[in-house]
């Protein structure tokens, strides 16, 4: 099925039997959510909505670090017909306010009491008329989204997530742009949908797999496609601080890698680092010394069969690839420039880097590498 609004990525959700859609971070380690749980708080915040109020059209704020109740709120949203305007997390509280008074937004949720106290500071400046907290906070002014995440009775939303077309506004994102106040970029469903249909269809993403989704949700890019990732059944674990990110990545040892070039510089620097003292840098060096003889064929998206090769992937590439999980199947870069020679860095241990362009404007992706079409130092084809 292709996809024609943002809508039917929730109904392929509710309508599968999915133990492991998302995993969300506790204290004691990564817990599932099923398919139907997540399915079932959606429709509960849905039902709060509109108790609130909100129609379609009205604009509703979202500012928290990745996590589930983030995509909750946001397919909750869109079921409502409302326009969802994500705030970044590290905005001072007069770039919030300018957001939420330029959209005219009327709800907003937050994660934390950081955030609350932040959006309570510029109330007064706004025109929001109810807060929801994803974090157990007492507070008279905010509700508790735990509260909102429990349907009321067998209410079904069925024809509501039908509702939407796909020239209907779906999201509004701020985006600095080169000068000036930040710019709200509107995006259609159907932007947004199109956009999924067609940058992710040659990866083959499905279920059994996994990803960290760690780029902020705020970003055209990272929600984009952890909402295409979730219609193919891949299973999200969100992660709320990028500090964790090594940590995770050995935890929940992903298959998707979706990243930016800094994520990949620092994995690089600290292998250069570890291997810089005696053994080490010897066997490193030769290693890499025949890597870059087979760096055509792991470009291809072949596996190099020389004995060579076998062994310094042992001695070496693995022992990389297994500090970031050890089950990456696809390596996906976006958001700044790669640079070639990181890019025939990584060719040469082994892992093909999928690069990708694009803007908030054009919802996002206009070019990506994918597995069939590979060209290390280009975006890829449009």
């Amino acid at each position: 099925m292709s996809l024609k609004t943002l809508n039917d990525i929730f109904v392929a959700i509710a309508g599968r039997d999915q133990p492991h859609c998302m995993l969300r971070k506790t204290e004691t380690g990564w817990h599932p959510i099923s398919s139907q749980d997540f399915a079932a708080k959606v429709s509960g915040v849905t039902q709060a909505l509109q108790s609130w109020g909100i129609a379609p059209g009205d604009r509703v704020a979202i500012l928290s670090e990745n996590r589930h109740e983030w995509m909750v709120a946001d397919f909750a949203c869109m079921l409502c017909g409302a326009v969802v305007v994500p705030i970044y997390t590290t905005l001072t509280p007069e770039q919030t306010a300018y957001i939420l008074t330029d959209s005219a937004t009327r709800a907003i949720f937050v994660s934390s009491q950081k955030h609350l106290e932040k959006v309570l500071s510029i109330l007064e400046t706004t025109s929001v008329e109810k807060i929801a907290v994803m974090d157990d906070v007492a507070e008279p002014q905010a509700i508790n989204m735990s509260a909102l995440m429990k349907p009321a009775g067998d209410r079904r939303i069925e024809a509501l997530t039908r509702a939407a077309q796909p020239d209907q506004l779906a999201t509004i994102i701020y985006t600095s742009g080169t000068t000036g106040t930040p710019k709200g970029v509107m995006l259609t469903h159907g932007n947004m949908a199109a956009n999924i249909n067609y940058s992710l269809r040659e990866f083959g993403f499905g279920g059994g797999m996994c990803c960290v989704s760690f780029l902020p949700l705020s970003h055209v890019t990272a929600r984009s496609v952890d909402l295409g990732l979730l219609y193919s059944g891949v299973t999200l674990a969100h992660l709320p601080q990028i500090d964790q990110l090594p940590q995770a990545l050995r935890e929940v040892r992903p298959s998707i890698l979706l990243s930016v070039p800094r994520v990949y510089e620092k994995v690089h620097s600290q292998v250069e680092l570890n291997a810089a003292k005696f053994p080490k840098k010897q066997i490193y060096r030769w290693a890499i010394k025949v890597a870059r003889a087979h760096r055509e064929e792991i470009l291809a998206g072949k596996t190099p069969r020389s004995v060579s090769w076998k062994l310094a992937n042992k001695l070496v590439f693995s022992k990389v690839r297994a500090g970031i999980g050890g089950r990456v199947e696809f390596f996906i870069s976006g958001g700044a420039p790669l640079g070639r020679e990181l890019a025939e860095w990584y060719a040469d241990i082994g892992i093909r880097i999928h690069e990708g362009y694009g803007l908030t404007e054009t919802s996002p992706v206009i070019a990506v590498n994918t597995p069939n079409a590979h060209r290390v130092g280009s975006v890829g084809k449009p």
